[in-house]
């Protein structure tokens, strides 16, 4: 940490993006690690007493309010593709594999997806912000600023006319935020937990929403009355994933205490606790059937259960690490997971059985979603990509990047630039973010030009990411 402040390197250097501690802040930062690290205290200079910091740090007089800044770009991101280019094309002397790159990141892992049921629609948090793209048009029509820490939930409600959003900050506190869709707008705040919100649930009727969070609690809150409506405290450690049953009538609560608890939805009584984890729960999803749930965490395997068991009626495996997520379809036909091997899978949401692995990933993946007709499925991850398939086929379909806005975030519907590119090579996306898109071959770059010129087509990059039939991009002289 102390080396850190003092780094040459300004990608390095912390406070990120800020100028640098002043020589007095240096110090009391080097006393406080040589005390020990004392929570709340500072040794005073010279003494072995110790006192408590000031309150307030008097701001400078030439401090001014800073606007909204964009992210920092300094490292390139790879983007999927399956395109190969053949001798002679785009002024290249040798085919091969096209590869783009874009110098837009760092970028945000992508840590919550919810798919709207119709398919039309995809929420998508990571740092403080939550993006709706239009998957019809493919392009994001609002932006949620302003949360606190990164956005671990996010659910549609059964109609689709609302979003709740869960966040906080680690061991302070937990927020869930109700929006309207498509415009964004705040139609509840609910504060209460003491920690970060990691899971969130509509009542299928839509009128609570189910919120778990790292203080240990699950809590209800009231869409009809505005307010809070009861608290369970029967989970002994972080809760990380919550569902309500398909009648609306109890909850499923699963977290890092290895337990899956069942639980009343009116008196918040403990029904039923599930033990056949031997390490944290992670994820859960219940059959749209009412038929059992599904649970998955440190321990790869997929276990399912029936509700009346005491022990899964069968476990399946085929991951290589954490599973983050777990998502039925609407119709129960289908399941998919996101996991810390890297990839995303699709199982067949009756007999539990392995479908397929989904192409294009490579980071550890920690969110995923699908249609309520299981055809659409989605999946990010820590390198802040969103991949988006036929989940039918696994044919990769798009990648989808958020480019987000750091700073002062305080407007709630800030742009937002962006990029949607098609393995087929298409791309769309905001001016700014196709202007960083580069290409290579082999050895050789592409001219910016005769890039642009093959693969920014209008309308064809949105016609190949909904699944439809287009050309193949033109590399022969036209381009050049």
């Amino acid at each position: 940490l102390a080396r850190r402040i003092n780094d040459p390197d300004e990608d390095r250097r912390m406070p990120l993006y800020e100028d640098p501690l002043t020589s007095a802040e240096q110090d009391l930062l080097r006393r406080w690690i040589d005390a020990g690290l004392p929570r709340g205290k500072v040794p005073v200079q010279g003494s072995t007493e110790m006192a408590k910091p000031p309150d307030k740090v008097p701001a400078s007089p030439s401090a001014k309010p800073r606007g909204p800044i964009r992210w920092r770009r300094s490292v390139d991101v790879a983007i999927p593709l399956e395109l190969k280019i053949p001798d002679g094309a785009l002024g290249l002397k040798k085919g091969g594999i096209l590869r783009l790159t874009a110098r837009i990141g760092p970028l945000p892992p992508v840590s919550a997806l919810s798919i709207r049921g119709d398919g039309a629609l995809l929420a998508a948090g990571t740092y403080g912000q939550v993006v709706l793209w239009d998957l019809v048009e493919v392009r994001p029509i609002s932006m949620i600023g302003g949360l606190p820490g990164p956005i671990h939930a996010v659910a549609f409600s059964r109609d689709g006319k609302r979003l709740a959003i869960g966040s906080g900050s680690p061991a302070k506190s937990g927020v869930v935020e109700v929006h309207a869709v498509p415009s964004g707008e705040l139609l509840h705040r609910f504060e209460g937990h003491d920690g970060v919100v990691f899971g969130l649930a509509f009542r299928p009727d839509g009128g609570r929403i189910a919120s778990a969070s790292f203080d240990q609690t699950v809590r209800i809150w009231d869409l009809a009355e505005g307010k809070p409506s009861g608290v369970f405290h029967g989970h002994s450690d972080f809760v990380e994933a919550i569902a309500y049953a398909k009648d609306g009538r109890s909850i499923l609560s699963a977290g890092k205490d290895r337990t899956i608890k069942r639980i009343d939805a009116t008196t918040l009584k403990e029904l039923r606790t599930y033990s056949g984890h031997n390490d944290d729960v992670l994820s859960l999803a219940l059959h749209p059937d009412g038929i059992g749930f599904v649970s998955a965490g440190n321990e790869p395997q997929l276990r399912w259960w029936g509700f009346d068991g005491d022990k899964p009626t069968r476990t399946r495996g085929g991951h290589g690490g954490p599973v983050h997520q777990l998502a039925f379809s609407r119709n129960g036909r289908r399941l998919i997971s996101a996991s810390g091997d890297g990839s995303a899978r699709i199982w067949d949401g009756e007999t539990g059985s392995p479908l397929r692995t989904l192409k294009g990933t490579s980071e550890w993946q920690y969110s995923a979603a699908i249609s309520d007709d299981g055809r659409i499925a989605a999946a990010g991850g820590w390198d802040g990509l969103i991949h988006l398939w036929d989940a039918e086929t696994g044919k990769l379909q798009g990648t989808l990047i958020q480019i987000p806005i750091v700073g002062d975030e305080s407007s709630k519907r800030a742009p937002v630039d962006w990029l949607a590119i098609a393995p087929e090579g298409y791309q769309t996306g905001s001016s700014e973010a196709i202007d960083l898109v580069r290409g290579r071959v082999g050895d050789e770059t592409i001219r910016e030009a005769d890039l642009r010129a093959a693969c920014v087509v209008p309308g064809l990059a949105s016609r190949a990411i909904r699944g439809e039939r287009v050309p193949p991009i033109k590399i022969g002289a036209s381009a050049k």
